[in-house]
């Protein structure tokens, strides 16, 4: 799977109703008054409950299988260039993650080593037409754009349909053990062992900070789940961090009857980028102190929510809990 990101950040903008809802504005699904407490999101919609978002949700998906929307691709091109067939081997365990992968899927004449289990992969129409099941010689199926998984211990075969980009895109026959069709992802007895297929997908960024989905139909005595690399688990928590801190100040805006900005930001880069100084005392924070400790780090605005100062990258900065609980809202820090 491509970088879907985009997609879903067009799917928020096509969502949103014209301006937050504060309290009592009419549901766009069932016309009851939107709760001035409700989930910020539910707000941006107008939505007065996560039945009434649902439904708003299904009917746009119905909108857009109409064709009055167009949403931005999906799937983006693979960002591997043209190269030689490589192997994507399992790692030493001491490695910052287990498997090699490299962008959307292994290509024809790959190779994918999983704990000394060999699966290679290459394109349904090179490989002798006998050893194809009934199903795929039929003229039904363009066999340029179906790829073969073949474990190389049991010679069992795994079929699936791709995108241009040799990418697998669905299910077309599944895993088959010479001519006798396997249940899908179900342990099989060959070679005096026991074997699976499974579907490896993990997440990643690339070098744009962008997320993408590996995926591959390996064979192997191992599953391999669903996993993150280090590099998206770290932006998973960035985008975290960032929702939490929009979240937690526009709850205190609503309570403070302000209806100012809120930026999205990732407190841990306004840390770093005061190199970890309280900037109202001019003294270092200590990093490893969390809540509840006095002296862990605390967003602080320069200029007070309460005389107008925006969440916003501009007007926040590092503090002490201590120091920014005793400048409160009493006084503006000059930058």
């Amino acid at each position: 799977m491509g970088n879907d990101s985009a997609y879903w950040e067009w799917r928020d903008e096509q969502l949103q109703a014209e301006g937050r809802a504060k309290g009592g504005e009419p549901c766009r699904v069932c016309d009851q008054p939107v709760p001035a407490n409700a989930h910020w999101k539910h707000r941006d919609r107008h939505v007065c409950s996560p039945h009434c978002n649902l439904k708003l949700n299904r009917r746009f998906n119905r909108q857009v299988e109409r064709g009055e929307f167009t949403p931005p691709p999906v799937f983006a091109l693979d960002p591997q260039p043209a190269r030689q067939p490589r192997v994507f081997r399992t790692l030493a365990a001491e490695a910052p993650f287990p498997y090699e992968l490299f962008g959307y899927s292994p290509k024809p004449g790959d190779l994918v080593e999983r704990h000394e289990s060999l699966t290679s992969v290459h394109r349904a129409v090179d490989l002798p037409p006998h050893v194809l099941p009934s199903e795929l010689r039929s003229e039904r199926w363009d066999l340029d754009r179906v790829a073969a998984a073949v474990h190389v211990q049991t010679g069992s075969a795994f079929y699936y349909l791709t995108d241009a980009s040799w990418t697998p895109t669905s299910l077309i026959l599944g895993p088959y053990l010479g001519i006798r069709r396997l249940e899908t992802f179900a342990p099989f007895e060959a070679e005096g062992g026991t074997w699976r297929w499974y579907g490896e997908i993990i997440r990643d960024v690339d070098a744009n900070g962008q997320d993408y989905t590996w995926s591959a139909y390996v064979c192997g005595r191992h599953s391999v789940p669903r996993m993150w690399t280090p590099a998206y688990a770290s932006r998973s928590e960035r985008l975290k961090r960032e929702s939490r801190s929009a979240g937690s100040y526009a709850a205190r805006m609503r309570k403070l009857g302000i209806d100012g900005t809120i930026e999205r930001l990732d407190p841990l880069v306004v840390y770093e980028r005061d190199e970890w100084h309280c900037q109202i005392c001019r003294t270092p924070v200590d990093p490893q102190r969390g809540w509840p400790d006095m002296w862990s780090a605390t967003l602080d605005h320069r200029i007070p929510l309460t005389a107008g100062g925006e969440h916003s990258h501009s007007n926040v900065q590092l503090s002490h809990w201590i120091c920014n609980l005793h400048k409160g809202d009493l006084f503006i820090v000059e930058p």
